[in-house]
């Protein structure tokens, strides 16, 4: 027997799964469509799309603080559900490269980041909303592994993205990290970037 095709077998799943009810089978997909639909978070992210100039200002626990620099390239994919940020940094002198995906989750009603970097072989998640009076101002949480902490700590992450319709100078954004060290939170990372 033959055996199918990996991109085939999620498609053949989804199938075995949805109901015999050809009512039942049609509101199913009727709600999938709405959550799969792109509403206004979606659209917020947007505003980091295009070629940004970074400045990062690290610092790490028990080491002097650094300032670097490294630029950004945001794309929009997948029909504006998400944006897929390209790094390339310059950090206490070594190259990184890492991309980020930004999207917002209908489901959970949550924005979420994924990050990748050629340092590590493991993903980096969090989720989070935004702030009720600043919907521009976003807070995400999660669990940050590496090789000091192999199964995770507690960290955030906060955006800070352009106001609605800036232009030129007052096209900014700021993100900053906030690790978990001797078990409580701390700054460890700035970052301020300016469109190109």
């Amino acid at each position: 027997m033959r055996a199918l095709p990996f991109a085939v077998i999620p498609a053949v799943l989804l199938l075995a799964l949805l109901p015999q009810d050809p009512i039942e089978h049609a509101q199913m997909l009727q709600r999938a469509q709405q959550f799969a639909r792109v509403h206004e978070p979606h659209q917020t992210l947007q505003a980091l799309v295009g070629s940004w100039d970074i400045e990062v200002r690290t610092t790490a626990a028990g080491q002097k603080e650094s300032n670097d620099r490294g630029t950004v390239v945001g794309k929009a994919i997948l029909g504006g559900r998400y944006v897929v940020l390209n790094f390339q940094l310059s950090l206490q002198g070594g190259a990184i490269e890492g991309v980020q995906i930004l999207g917002f989750d209908n489901l959970t009603q949550r924005y979420t980041s994924s990050w990748r970097d050629d340092l590590s072989t493991w993903a980096v998640e969090c989720s989070g909303g935004a702030e009720e009076k600043d919907p521009r101002h976003l807070r995400l949480q999660g669990e940050l592994a590496d090789a000091s902490s192999p199964t995770g700590r507690a960290f955030r992450l906060e955006l800070d993205l352009p106001p609605k319709g800036a232009t030129g100078a007052a096209e900014k954004v700021a993100m900053r990290l906030y690790d978990t060290v001797a078990g409580r939170e701390v700054l460890t990372q700035e970052q301020a970037w300016k469109r190109r």
